[in-house]
């Protein structure tokens, strides 16, 4: 007779087993004692009386799954995830090899195989106490906006920023950009498409950095960037989270996109901005949402109709110069000259507004009237004068001097 493996379990039911084929106690108290109907006692002691030990052993001990995973895909995802998955996560790796190589497998077993080939390692996160913000109502109360700055084509193409839009009732990303940097130009750019797109939300959940807030010498916080001046002339209220966790939302999408995106643009061989801007809309959006967006609280959308607004003189730079006495005024060291025709009397020393468009178009204004103008190509050229050439003298210091004889005193 061979080794018998039992778990504890078996081994305390061998007791009771054993009292009961000595008829020491009853199937019905043998029951009562193991928790189990008469009827499994009766099957389980007649397997015990012909096999002995072993029939107490569950039967699929040692035997291999029926759904148990094929070794050879087992082989060839491994393979896969040390070639072109490279770094991919155990859920994106499962969705992946079911979606392009017909590999159908759980994320958990694909787990448990990269962990014993080496690939994945468990992730012990501290726990950190905080207190839970409800969700929006509806969709567009609020817009948790964010940049996410990341080697996005892994080395192929150059370093850049994803500008990332995310509602807050649904966790549906609205809009997703790439851009050079998390600059003024580029948000504006962003939000002014984002807005064409879906209309004005209620607000902006945004952090403290330099594009939404002036963070130096504004101690009453009177002083507002270019991008909250925009967004509230269209009515949109910013709200400033005081910590990363306060906006988790747009955080935890951001690490979502670095780990997924990251190598969805790898698979199609994207390396550009262009072409990643275009693979965002052209479907990958649409699937993100489709996985990760959950329903709101309330059907209705609270975005706002645009209704007539122009936003190309909203999302813009603006600067006040002052008009100079010949009718100029100076811009990024450019010349620009009023017109004598005007809709409204203009005097030097008053303050012109400058308005630089996204396209770098420049427009003037004073009292919210646009003024016509031209752009000075050239500065004037101030006349100069020859330079006059005197002969050095040379000064002989007198023989009384101070510096001949230390000895004389200079007179009072």
């Amino acid at each position: 007779m061979g080794k018998i493996i039992m778990s504890k379990r078996e081994s305390e039911q061998l007791l009771i087993f054993e009292k009961l084929k000595r008829k020491e106690l009853t199937q019905k108290a043998a029951a009562a004692i193991l928790g189990r109907s008469e009827r499994q006692v009766h099957e389980k002691a007649k397997r015990y009386n012909l096999d002995g030990p072993a029939g107490l052993v569950h039967r699929s001990r040692g035997i291999a799954s029926l759904h148990k995973w094929p070794g050879d895909q087992e082989a060839r995802a491994i393979e896969l995830l040390r070639g072109p998955f490279d770094g991919f996560g155990p859920t994106f790796a499962a969705e992946k090899l079911e979606e392009l190589h017909e590999i159908k497998v759980s994320s958990e077993t694909l787990r448990k195989a990269m962990i014993r080939n080496g690939i994945w390692s468990n992730k012990t996160q501290r726990t950190k106490h905080r207190k839970r913000r409800e969700r929006m109502l509806c969709r567009g109360v609020m817009v948790q906006l964010d940049g996410s700055p990341h080697d996005w084509f892994e080395g192929r193409g150059r370093w850049c920023t994803l500008l990332v839009f995310i509602d807050d009732a649904t966790s549906e990303i609205l809009w997703l950009e790439f851009a050079e940097s998390e600059s003024t130009s580029a948000v504006m750019r962003a939000t002014k498409n984002y807005v064409e797109a879906y209309g004005i939300p209620g607000s902006f959940y945004v952090d403290f950095g330099s594009v939404f807030s002036v963070n130096t010498n504004n101690p009453e916080h009177d002083k507002i960037t270019q991008f909250k001046r925009a967004v509230q002339e269209l009515g949109i209220r910013m709200i400033h989270a005081t910590s990363p966790q306060a906006k988790g939302r747009v955080e935890r999408s951001n690490k979502t996109l670095q780990d997924r995106l990251v190598k969805e643009l790898r698979l199609a061989g994207i390396s550009t901005m262009e072409g990643a801007n275009a693979f965002v809309k052209n479907g990958y959006l649409k699937n993100h949402n489709a996985q990760f967006a959950v329903k709101a609280a309330e059907p209705t959308d609270a975005h706002r109709a645009l209704a007539g607004q122009r936003l190309d003189a909203i999302f813009c730079l603006k600067e006040e110069r002052v008009l100079m006495n010949d009718f100029t005024i100076t811009y990024n060291k450019r010349i620009f000259q009023l017109s004598k025709r005007q809709k409204t009397l203009l005097r030097p020393r008053e303050s012109i507004m400058v308005s630089e468009w996204l396209d770098g178009t420049i427009a003037l204004a004073i009292r919210a009237i646009t003024l016509n103008f031209t752009e000075l190509l050239s500065r004037p050229i101030k006349p100069q004068k020859d330079p006059v050439f005197r002969p050095f003298i040379y000064r002989k210091p007198a023989p009384t001097h101070p510096w001949r004889n230390r000895n004389i005193q200079p007179t009072q």
